[in-house]
């Protein structure tokens, strides 16, 4: 009978094409179904559903490397990283996501022997598996291991130059060497910006924060509200109440840093705000 009917589906064309459309119906119905679940695992673990989440991927019928990444990173979100660690040992096949997200986890969870190991091993690596490590190893004031994974690159991005800018910073002494790699940067976020302005601040270097902070071609929130910061410890409040007044979306950060500053002033009629 099945003899035949491969038979018939060679033979006749209308048979053939309404059987390849049934397949293809079929494998896109499957797919799609696939695609819509992974959507929910990611759904529910940004929900904190971590349980629900493990359901689903447990009853699905068919898993792809999407499935596994989507439940690998459920479990790195939410601060489980020995699940994290099981379940990537489990998967079947792994891509540079899946690689990346083991390390991330790591570096989250201050597991950086693991994190650097987890990097050592991947078959292949881009600018965010180097860029985790880079990042950890900073956090961690590992300045040398960071810049040797720095220099050891392909193609540094705007994320690693900033990481290292960071890093720098934050090192007794290192404030020269993250101005100098900040200016060198072939491209600059709002992020790098910040990060330059907060370590300028963060050292004691007022006027030139204040220089870098007015190169800022678009001025975010973030980096007035450090800039803000700097004027209250200089006890220049007026250049710290006329920032106050650009921040056109007031959080709750920005408001207890004008009032401790306001708080700190000797002149209160010059620390009012209207």
């Amino acid at each position: 009978m099945l003899t035949r009917i491969i038979s018939v589906s060679l033979t006749n064309p209308i048979f053939a094409r309404r059987h390849s459309l049934f397949l293809l119906s079929t494998l896109f119905s499957s797919t799609r179904d696939v695609y819509h679940a992974n959507l929910k695992i990611t759904s529910l673990s940004r929900a904190g559903k971590v349980d629900a989440a493990r359901k689903l991927f447990d009853e699905m019928p068919t898993k792809d490397v999407v499935t596994w990444n989507s439940m690998l990173s459920a479990y790195s979100q939410n601060g489980l990283i020995q699940h994290s660690k099981t379940l990537f040992h489990s998967m079947p096949l792994r891509n540079v996501v899946s690689w990346n997200s083991i390390i991330a986890a790591c570096v989250q969870n201050d597991d950086l022997d693991d994190a650097f190991s987890y990097f050592a091993a991947a078959p292949e690596k881009n600018a965010a598996s180097y860029n985790a490590v880079i990042s950890g190893l900073a956090r961690f004031g590992r300045v040398r291991d960071a810049q040797r994974l720095f220099e050891e690159m392909p193609h540094p991005n705007v994320v690693s130059y900033t990481a290292m800018v960071d890093a720098y910073a934050r090192v007794e002494g290192g404030i020269g060497r993250a101005r100098a790699l900040f200016e060198a940067m072939p491209r600059k976020n709002a992020v790098s910006w910040t990060v330059m302005i907060n370590g300028l601040l963060e050292n004691g270097l007022y006027e030139e924060a204040r220089e870098v902070f007015g190169r800022m071609p678009q001025k975010s929130d973030v980096a007035r509200t450090a800039m803000i910061t700097g004027f209250c410890k200089q006890g220049k409040m007026e250049e710290a109440r006329a920032l106050f007044e650009e921040i056109r979306c007031r959080d709750r950060i920005s408001w207890n840093i004008i009032i401790t500053g306001m708080r700190t002033c000797n002149n209160r009629n010059m620390c009012s705000i209207r």
